[in-house]
């Protein structure tokens, strides 16, 4: 399986975060080109796409909704995954929040299906790289199919979605 993983601006929290999620999917077997926006040229040729963006005032940046709009005809083609970073997300988690959180990607859900939405607060979780060892071991259990969702919160909430969505593609892949 050949993913894009993509993400606005050049550097920063969506960069690093961008790049921790097409580890994990590269690490599970796919095949990952992991590129800012400005230098997508096109999507085809990919199986399917993960593009993600910082929340600016309540909806995600100029760049990021021309990039949708751009390959919108050939995204509804192919499974589609988001991931929005908000920095106010560590805050609060409860179901008013989700509500609002779910309105800053409703443009792009609007041009776009999304197979799966993630939103993360763009911080790294301080234990992540603790003890040496620590992140084989979470692979090997990703991989083998024994992490349950609690462990996976001792690793960053973007790598456990993107354990998440690989399963999903694959199963969307098989049909």
């Amino acid at each position: 399986m050949k993913i894009l993983v993509t993400h606005s601006g050049t550097s920063g929290v969506t960069a690093d975060t961008a790049g921790r999620i097409g580890r994990v999917l590269t690490g599970l077997g796919a095949e990952i080109t992991v590129l800012p926006m400005s230098g997508v040229t096109t999507v085809k040729g990919f199986s399917a796409v993960v593009a993600g963006c910082m929340e600016q005032t309540g909806g995600w940046m100029p760049e990021a909704m021309e990039f949708v709009r751009r390959n919108q005809a050939l995204l509804k083609k192919k499974p589609f995954a988001i991931f929005t970073i908000i920095p106010s997300l560590g805050m609060d988690k409860g179901a008013e929040s989700r509500m609002v959180i779910m309105q800053y990607t409703a443009h792009v859900r609007g041009m776009v299906h999304t197979v799966s939405e993630g939103f993360f607060s763009g911080e790294a979780d301080s234990r992540e790289a603790a003890m040496p060892g620590e992140r084989s071991k979470f692979k090997l259990r990703l991989l083998l199919g024994l992490l349950r969702e609690a462990e996976g919160r001792g690793h960053s909430e973007a790598e456990t979605w993107a354990a998440q969505l690989h399963e999903k593609l694959v199963r969307l892949s098989a049909r």
